[in-house]
């Protein structure tokens, strides 16, 4: 992509063929998943030959081409593609750093082949934003680590059958991959706002899990800082997710209000209708372009934090009150069960508080520019 948003050949082929797939095989089967809560585990068979290659750099001193998944990202948003199969793209980026080399190529060729839904599970019922002041502990014990403690507010815990856990390992924190088969882990289900699939959302439980030290993700005691770069980045993709639902809510507005007639005329002739229409689209062309320039930085080994912040931050309030305005637009008729935009509405509020609120970002970006001595 260039600076016009021109994509390259290859970055058009991957977005056209994904556009297909979706199409023919996703859409029409939407509410069939919407109705049985079901996640569609095929899907990530689907994108096996498709997409995952793309997604996992095979040696830790590799980088992906953050702005050809950006592009994934927000088509995926454009589709409502499934939340669990979106994250577990991301999440992936920890599987090279697995340091038994055994292991690290087991998990790494069970994602390839779209067999694994992968959960990161850092945030606790009492330490949410704060990912570093966590209780969940792991003890050693000979060539183990036993593992107790509570995840909660956790997206996929039902779903998953690799979980990405940040425990405390002494003085700091490390990141422990757990296999969902593995005794003494227990998930359970919140139901949210927006909950598409059965064990989409809740918690997971641990009650002395044993865990091979083989399966520690990165250096002990040196997670966290890990954890925030992974986070840092899939920030990014989390607002261009957001940004595209956005994209096609007002789309749907903008057809709805050249349709809909009212004292005389197309509702879209009305100042208080297109202005409002407009303003967002803005907003939106904005955030678009400041979040593939942070993933341009990604790519070429640059500090990005504050545009990943601000993308985050604010780019996904932008595409909730987008969102919103679009829901207005239709006015009862988008207020309704049956429509895309209730549902719209009620995905995209859960942007402004999973990975960080956009009052965390501000945080984020108060600090980079400030420093921690001079910021809140």
């Amino acid at each position: 992509m260039d600076l016009s948003g021109k994509l390259s050949d290859e970055e058009n082929l991957i977005k056209n063929n994904f556009d297909e797939y979706c199409q023919k095989n996703y859409v029409p089967n939407y509410q069939h998943y919407l109705d049985n809560r079901e996640f569609p585990v095929k899907i990530m068979k689907d994108l096996s030959g498709m997409l995952l290659p793309l997604t996992l750099p095979m040696d830790v001193n590799e980088n992906v081409d953050d702005v050809m998944l950006g592009i994934i990202s927000e088509e995926m948003g454009k589709y409502e593609f499934p939340l669990p199969a979106f994250l577990t793209m991301h999440f992936s980026r920890l599987l090279p750093h697995i340091g038994d080399e055994s292991l690290r190529e087991k998990y790494i060729q069970k994602y390839l082949s779209g067999n694994s839904v992968i959960c990161g599970a850092y945030t606790e019922p009492g330490h949410g934003s704060d990912a570093y002041h966590i209780t969940t502990e792991a003890h050693k014990s000979e060539n183990k680590y036993i593992i107790s403690g509570e995840k909660a507010f956790v997206s996929n815990p039902g779903i998953a059958d690799i979980f990405m856990v940040s425990t405390r390992t002494g003085s700091g924190i490390s990141i422990i991959m757990l296999d969902s088969s593995m005794d003494g882990i227990e998930t359970y289900e919140i139901e949210n706002m927006a909950h598409m699939f059965k064990g989409e959302f809740g918690g997971i439980r641990m009650n002395n899990v044993r865990v091979p030290d083989t399966h520690r993700v990165g250096e002990e005691n040196k997670g966290f800082k890990l954890l925030m770069d992974i986070l840092s980045i899939q920030r990014v993709h989390v607002g261009l997710y957001a940004i595209g639902i956005a994209e096609s809510a007002l789309s749907e507005a903008i057809e709805y209000a050249k349709m809909r007639r009212a004292f005389g005329m197309p509702i879209s002739k009305f100042e208080a209708v297109s202005f409002r229409l407009a303003d967002d689209m803005a907003k939106i062309e904005s955030i678009r372009a400041l979040a593939y320039r942070a993933l341009s930085m990604e790519n070429h080994g640059m500090d990005n934090r504050i545009e990943s912040a601000a993308v985050k931050g604010y780019g996904c309030e932008v595409a909730f009150n987008a969102v919103s305005d679009a829901l207005q637009t239709l006015g009862a008729a988008g207020y309704s069960k049956t429509s895309s935009l209730e549902r719209k509405f009620r995905i995209s509020r859960g942007f402004l508080l999973g990975d960080g609120t956009p009052d965390i970002q501000k945080l984020i970006i108060s600090r980079k520019i400030f420093g921690k001595e001079f910021s809140p």
